[in-house]
């Protein structure tokens, strides 16, 4: 049963309120949570016990370990849900969720955070607080953004949006930028107070001023730079910019090619250049094989061309492994360019390579016209998994036969090529009679074969 919003609102005052009670002293998340929304008519107790949690955290010492992240996550996270959801006045809200931002760094240096969820709670601490911009004066969210800037020995924080004000962030800029050319040459590491130039540059969607600030201490801009500097310019809505920038790389490699065409693409869709577009799916097809980009390329392309080009990439993908192969005509729906695959590679299917959900994705979508193709490919699974003599892989085998018994169970098996599963399965059993685990699971799920 799904226990939906509407379905709790349907449950009577007096019978949710016996339940809250019942649990409520061995819960202490449901025991804050009730203890903040009976404050809730009482603003100023709710703020001090807000205070109250926020001033246990900064006050802190004991080290935090993996297990316990998880938890402490929890209450920060709690924290922000309390501010957010019983505060009204914005204000204050928005002055206790930089309270608790403020404590980050304490927190960072004495927990195990491998998991990062700590610092998610944190990060959404962050993004609430941008919420609350609206009602702060320009004067107040500068002196609060310098105030919380840096996370002493962690780097810049995420408090810079779209919504902080154009003369926020020229202010900011203009600051940082004059602090980093008074200490030009200086062997200093600078590189919080260029990520502050990069991120002001960004969100003032002023290119030039982000490249700008990649040059100090004399920094050469590098090829591998461009690709950064298209995406701002796409960031600022301006096409020719990132063509132009885009230009200025001199080779594109498999690495950059779909950072580099997706940029190039959006630029050219912009400016309205229908063969650019086109020429710009061909070279990304080129660098990349990939299917997806080929179904763009050939939606651009008609007639002789589009068959060609067609046909081209189906050749071209019979020369793949098995993988990549079926990948490529599943993504082009050539089902029978698969079928003639499997055949020709029926002593090499591989299927070990491919992930479970591939497989099945796969078989699923040969089985209704390629039935006997799709067993082709559970057989192989099968066998792969008993090849490793790994016990732990044996459920997986009985499953692929399973698989096989039910496809060969819906579909007329006269004109079949393939033996039958009864035949294939008696052969198998003989082969791994060894295997005593394989050998239980197998009568098990079949019974006498």
């Amino acid at each position: 049963m799904d226990i939906t919003l509407e379905k709790i609102k349907s449950i009577s005052h007096d019978i949710l309120a016996d339940l809250v009670y019942a649990q409520i002293d061995s819960n202490h998340v449901l025991y804050e949570k009730v203890e903040k929304t009976l404050l809730k008519s009482d603003p100023k107790a709710l703020v001090k016990s807000i205070k109250k949690d926020i001033g246990s955290i900064r006050r802190g010492r004991k080290f935090i370990d993996y297990h316990e992240a998880f938890d402490f996550a929890d209450k920060v996270q709690n924290i922000v849900d309390d501010i957010l959801m019983m505060v009204d006045d914005e204000k204050v809200a928005s002055t206790l969720i930089k309270e608790l931002i403020l404590t980050d760094s304490n927190v960072y240096l004495r927990s195990d955070d491998s998991a990062g969820v700590i610092q998610i709670s944190y990060g959404n601490a962050e993004g609430a607080w941008t919420g609350y911009l609206g009602m702060l004066s320009d004067e107040e969210i500068y002196a609060d953004i310098i105030e919380m800037l840096v996370c002493e020995g962690f780097g810049v924080r995420s408090v810079f949006s779209d919504k902080i004000p154009k003369n926020v962030l020229e202010k900011i800029y203009d600051e940082f930028y004059a602090k980093c050319e008074g200490r030009n040459g200086e062997t200093y590491d600078n590189f919080d107070d260029i990520h502050v130039l990069h991120l002001c540059s960004h969100f003032l969607k002023k290119p030039e001023l982000y490249i700008k600030a990649s040059q100090f201490n004399g920094r050469e801009i590098q090829e591998s730079d461009f690709l950064d500097y298209a995406q701002e310019y796409k960031y600022a809505e301006d096409a020719q910019g990132v063509i132009d920038t885009l230009g200025q790389i001199k080779f594109v490699d498999e690495y950059k090619a779909n950072n580099f065409y997706e940029l190039q693409v959006w630029a050219y869709e912009v400016l309205k250049q229908s063969m650019n577009i086109t020429l710009a799916y061909k070279n990304w097809y080129s660098k990349t094989k990939s299917p997806k980009v080929l179904k763009s390329y050939l939606s651009r392309l008609d007639g002789v061309m589009k068959k060609q080009v067609r046909e081209e990439a189906l050749s071209e993908a019979k020369k793949r492994s098995f993988s990549d192969a079926m990948q490529f005509f599943h993504s082009l729906d050539e089902a029978e360019l698969a079928s003639e695959y499997i055949w020709e590679h029926q002593q090499n299917l591989e299927t070990q390579y491919m992930f479970a959900d591939g497989l099945k994705k796969m078989t699923t979508w040969l089985q209704d016209g390629y039935p006997q193709e799709a067993i082709l490919l559970y057989r192989d699974s099968c066998e792969k998994a008993l090849k490793t003599s790994q016990s732990k892989y044996y459920p997986s085998a009985i499953k692929s036969l399973k698989q096989c018994v039910k496809l060969e169970a819906s579909n007329d098996t006269l004109s079949w090529q393939i033996e039958d599963n009864l035949l294939y399965m008696e052969k198998l059993l003989d082969k791994h009679k060894r295997k005593p685990k394989f050998v239980q699971l197998f009568f098990k799920a079949f019974g006498e074969a």
